[in-house]
């Protein structure tokens, strides 16, 4: 059983759709294209979604170099790995980047954020981190932060790589101008895929003169118009993606982000029974990913849980031997949830297991799709 930050275990169905090879300019897969986007645009509350065959880090990648232009300023706060790579990406960009770094496991508050704007207030964008994995925290305010950096007149870029389908979001209605994230999360499909959502607002904003083709979203989204792609797709995870939406719009996204954010809750209060801090707390705790200092060496941990049949994640950078992180991510639910404790407990050699509250279990419809082996 694989409880890591992603990749994540896919429904039976979904993995089917995956191994689907056809033409990439018949009519079959135009009907795919067009279908995948317009749920992904529901499932967003987004004007249009840009589907990019590659990871999450080119659905980051493509909204920075489509959204911002040399030289604008922007304003982005690390507070963890994936948010210095995306102040990387900014430079790399070719952007004026003004950086105020979190320590790990901190995030930074609506003070803090409205402040370092008033230092910069030149500054064009900001762009942050919805969830980082490598912490285990969040920005679980995002809709505030949104309406203050609007509020502001700037443009809002969102990396939500590990926080969409786990987390209330909505791009129009919040007025956020761009959010990226990757196929192999918290939706539940296979790796492969990018989505950029974007508000109409944002579709006036697209800078594609001075850019690659490949991270260029007004690219593909004029071959979207015509149900097409820009170049080869995965032609596979556009099916497997699909069909991962479907499945989640059964389940209903309301109860997608309340199955996520009580599946963590639980988690917490588990590992804190068992003797293990977790980063964050009740303002900034992830949906997706519980880090935790185990009272044992994080080798030895995952070495002894791999034995018992469950994979989790030893920290990254700084944290490499200091924490495990246990994904949470997709279709995890109430059986998937003791299995793991039942496993920790048996490492640890302690008993305080009580079962997963109902909103950690998936509706029936979708328990026959998801097999724990």
């Amino acid at each position: 059983m694989m409880l890591i930050p992603g990749p994540v275990n896919v429904p039976i169905s979904v993995s089917f759709e995956a191994t689907r090879v056809v033409n990439h300019r018949s009519d079959e897969f135009r009907r795919i294209v067009a279908s995948l986007e317009s749920s992904l645009i529901r499932l967003f509350s987004a004007d249009r979604v840009a589907i990019m065959t590659g990871s999450g880090t080119l659905a980051v990648e493509g909204m920075v170099f489509s959204m911002t232009r040399r030289g604008e300023k922007v304003i982005t706060i690390p507070y963890g790995e994936f948010g210095e790579r995306l102040e990387e990406s900014l430079k790399r960009r070719g952007v004026e980047v003004f950086s105020y770094k979190k320590s790990p496991g901190s995030t930074p508050s609506l003070g803090e954020i409205e402040e370092f704007m008033d230092k910069h207030k030149d500054a064009d964008t900001v762009a942050l981190v919805h969830n980082e994995t490598s912490t285990g925290v969040a920005l679980r305010n995002l809709r505030e932060v949104a309406k203050l950096v609007k509020g502001s007149g700037k443009k809002f870029l969102v990396d939500s790589v590990s926080g969409f389908a786990a987390y209330e979001l909505y791009v129009n209605e919040w007025g956020i101008d761009a959010v990226a994230t990757g196929s192999q999360k918290a939706l539940a499909s296979v790796p492969g895929l990018g989505f950029v959502a974007l508000s109409k607002e944002a579709l006036n904003e697209l800078k594609g003169n001075d850019i690659p083709h490949y991270v260029d979203l007004a690219l593909h989204l004029k071959f979207q118009d015509k149900k097409e792609t820009p170049f080869t797709p995965a032609v596979g995870v556009f099916y497997a993606s699909y069909r991962a939406a479907q499945l989640m719009e059964m389940e209903g996204k309301e109860r997608r982000w309340a199955r996520h954010e009580a599946s963590a809750r639980y988690l917490r209060d588990i590992f804190k029974k068992l003797g293990m801090e977790s980063l964050g707390d009740e303002s900034n705790f992830s949906n997706t990913v519980v880090a935790s200092t185990p009272p044992l060496p994080v080798s030895y941990m995952i070495t002894e849980l791999k034995k018992r049949g469950v994979e989790i994640s030893r920290g990254i950078g700084e944290l490499r031997d200091k924490v495990i992180r246990a994904g949470i991510l997709g279709v995890v639910d109430d059986r998937a949830l003791s299995r793991l404790v039942f496993a920790m407990q048996d490492v640890l050699k302690k008993d305080v297991y009580y079962p997963p509250p109902q909103e950690t279990s998936l509706p029936e419809t979708l328990k026959t799709e998801v097999i724990w082996d």
